[in-house]
């Protein structure tokens, strides 16, 4: 159900052949998940607790019987938050069709387990669309006959039947309802996985050095994380159902050759798209004013990311992170602090028409490039305060 193709080249993704993505992208709106609004460690395991519960058993308790109903609905409320979930990420947002196939919907292609309200072997037994009772309506289907639709899911065996036809079908009812559940539980999983794996890998190792990490760095840093968070990545179960080259057509028009993988779960797609990205230097960062991730690549690592921040006259993270950068090394850093000194003079001189436009322009590129010199030590500091001063 929530399985696709991607084909990588360069530093891009094309799921399903067509939909273009940067390497990491779909991984950034992933950590961008705000975990303390969506509890998904317990939503895993209430949807592992009603699959449990609705597939079909021998000898099972009354209580099973009697609350099946209620748990096919609990089920349906618990896949349409998921599904609002589906409908904000990539790839999904873009690839499936909403609104999805209800549980219902797939219960009713199992309906002889459940009772209709009719007895078949009468001869007066009609369906039309008008028919509706307390366990469903009638409605007519794909080839024009009249059949029920139940929406009230009372089981119809009080034990399993002897008739090897029925168990049979009953088989392949429990097989469709586990393969249903599967689906969102994998979803849900790798939702987990990213918060709990991904975003410590992301935020702490990653991104530990505020810039890109060489080979080496990185192969420190992921043994290092793998180490402390007992081999995490190591345990995630990269799913692909084929591999293999594939040409498509790109954005412009062009042929390009790509790796093209079926990805059984997101989580398989996200862990070879991490990697594919930091290849490529397309990488999930994060910022240092508000914490989000957003996405770097071109090879220029920034610390702080595009979004406006809230109470600030819509400036952005970047822009006062700059400052609050720039504050800190002329605090701290006596190269920073002879050219903020020597700006101000020159600026205030320029303000006082001692200096022109092109004078103080001309002196602006001069000192930058003095402070950068010094900054790699090619000028000593005492050159650089006297030439600056200039």
């Amino acid at each position: 159900m929530f399985s696709f193709s991607a084909c990588f080249q360069g530093s891009n993704v094309f799921i399903n052949e067509k939909i273009k993505y940067a390497a990491n992208e779909i991984l950034t709106a992933y950590l961008s998940i705000d975990d303390t609004e969506i509890d998904f460690e317990s939503i895993l395991d209430e949807l592992k607790h009603l699959k449990k519960a609705l597939l079909y058993h021998e000898d099972e308790p009354y209580n099973y019987r009697k609350n099946y109903n209620r748990n096919v609905y609990d089920a349906m409320e618990l896949m349409e938050r998921i599904n609002r979930i589906l409908e904000a990420l990539p790839p999904y947002n873009r690839i499936l069709h909403f609104p999805l196939k209800t549980l219902s919907d797939l219960l009713n292609e199992h309906k002889f387990l459940f009772k209709d309200g009719f007895e078949y072997d009468e001869e007066d037994t009609i369906i039309t669309e008008d028919t509706l009772n307390e366990y469903g309506f009638g409605y007519k289907d794909e080839v024009g006959n009249y059949v029920m639709y139940i929406n009230y899911f009372e089981l119809e065996y009080d034990d399993l039947p002897d008739d090897i036809d029925i168990l049979h079908s009953i088989r392949e009812a429990n097989s469709d309802i586990s393969n249903f559940f599967d689906g969102y539980i994998s979803f849900i999983r790798s939702c987990l996985l990213v918060q709990t794996v991904f975003k410590p890998f992301i935020r702490d190792y990653l991104n530990s050095k505020r810039s890109y990490l060489t080979d080496t760095e990185l192969a420190e840093q992921f043994s290092r994380f793998e180490k402390e968070h007992n081999n995490a990545f190591s345990k995630i179960k990269c799913r692909m159902n084929s591999f293999g080259y594939k040409v498509i057509i790109d954005d412009t028009g062009k042929d390009i050759l790509c790796e093209k993988i079926r990805f059984e779960s997101i989580d398989s797609f996200l862990f070879y798209d991490l990697f594919f990205g930091i290849k490529s230097k397309s990488i999930p960062g994060c910022c240092r004013n508000c914490g989000r991730f957003f996405l770097l690549f071109g090879g220029k690592y920034i610390s702080y990311c595009n979004s406006p921040v809230k109470g600030a006259s819509g400036k952005t993270c970047r822009e006062l992170g700059a400052k609050r950068l720039y504050d800190d090394k002329c605090r701290n850093d006596p190269i920073w602090q002879a050219y903020n000194r020597a700006y101000k003079a020159h600026y205030a001189r320029y303000m006082k028409k001692k200096m022109t436009t092109s004078e103080f322009e001309k002196w602006s590129r001069l000192a930058a490039e003095l402070r950068d010199k010094a900054e790699r030590g090619e000028i000593g500091l005492e050159e650089y305060v006297r030439e600056v001063k200039k």
